[in-house]
């Protein structure tokens, strides 16, 4: 199959210039929905390792228009982003920050293409600006998110206090298998070592222990606001806009990275406080973690099994 690519600019619903690529099936098959692969965070429309253009080709190949673009203020598009600091900034996409940008680049690929169905793609703030998206616009037919965030970030949240027990693990084998590394120990000394994310990973499990023990002899209860998810740093707009999508019969494909602390937080966060609810969906659901990788998709071999996974997904659900 043969494509083509071409520079866009299209206007947002606040008048800024917004800069993409459009790539086209130019023979063989071309199918009725369009892929919309959404900017990861701060990064623009090409995203780390130039996975974004990997992606294209591949999703053009199978016969899909493919468009990528920047968002207001970021890569060449106009616009500014006034955040101090990354992690308030990094709060605000968790929010729906680009949600009327998303919106602005299926107007006009409609009007242009005369395309309404949309398969919404992207990595990190990419995949749950498209999870926001598609619980308010049914012209979104499907979410693929890679590595989605389930947290909100901010200055104003220290989280510290919410690192999952998933993250304490991993950083529990790290510190431990240093314990014979003399420039681990002189980091320690020199204070070049964050001392509360040491202690709480070494003594997190005994911690447990002995809540355990008390909650078995009744001296410790938990009341249902402290078990809640939707304390501390999590993103209450995730399951409200997950279960928007899945009960209207729309899909969602989940692809995680094993090494990422994303996918423990997705994990103690909401799959299993919200395990009943995913059951009734489990048809709409699809969810897929790559083994070793890390929360970019590094390496080839890691970006080649993600990309099969989501072609496998696209050629089942868009026959």
């Amino acid at each position: 199959m043969t494509f083509s690519a071409r520079p866009v600019v299209f206007r947002n619903r606040d008048g800024l210039r917004l800069f993409g690529m459009l790539h086209l099936p130019e023979s063989g098959r071309k199918r009725d929905a369009a892929i919309l692969i959404l900017s990861p965070g701060i990064k623009s429309r090409i995203a780390p390792h130039r996975l974004y253009v990997k992606m294209a080709d591949r999703f053009t190949r199978l016969g899909f228009p493919v468009f990528r673009f920047d968002y207001a203020g970021l890569g060449d598009s106009e616009g500014e982003v006034s955040e101090r600091y990354v992690a308030d900034f990094y709060g605000s996409i968790q929010r729906g920050r680009y949600v009327n940008d998303v919106k602005a680049a299926m107007d006009w690929m409609e009007a242009g293409t005369g395309i309404r169905r949309f398969i919404l793609a992207g990595l990190c703030g990419g995949a749950i600006t498209g999870l926001l998206a598609g619980s308010r616009d049914q012209r979104i037919d499907s979410v693929a998110g890679l590595g989605i965030p389930v947290i909100l970030d901010g200055t104003d949240i220290d989280y510290y206090d919410h690192v999952s027990s998933g993250q304490l693990g991993r950083l529990r084998e790290k510190y431990l298998g240093k314990l014979l590394d003399p420039k681990s120990w002189i980091r320690l000394v020199t204070l070049q070592t964050d001392y509360r994310l040491l202690a709480k990973s070494l003594f997190r499990p005994f911690l447990q222990l002995f809540r355990s023990d008390a909650e078995a002899d009744g001296t410790m209860t938990h009341s249902p606001a402290a078990k809640s998810p939707e304390n501390g740093n999590f993103n209450r707009l995730f399951p409200s806009s997950f279960f928007s999508m899945v009960s209207s019969g729309r899909r969602i494909l989940l692809v995680f990275s094993e090494k990422d602390r994303l996918y423990w937080e997705f994990d103690e966060k909401f799959r299993k406080p919200f395990r009943s609810r995913l059951e009734e969906y489990r048809g709409s659901v699809d969810i897929h973690v790559t083994k070793d990788a890390n929360h970019i998709f590094s390496f080839p071999e890691w970006q080649e099994d993600m990309m099969e996974r989501v072609c496998e997904w696209l050629e089942v659900n868009y026959p």
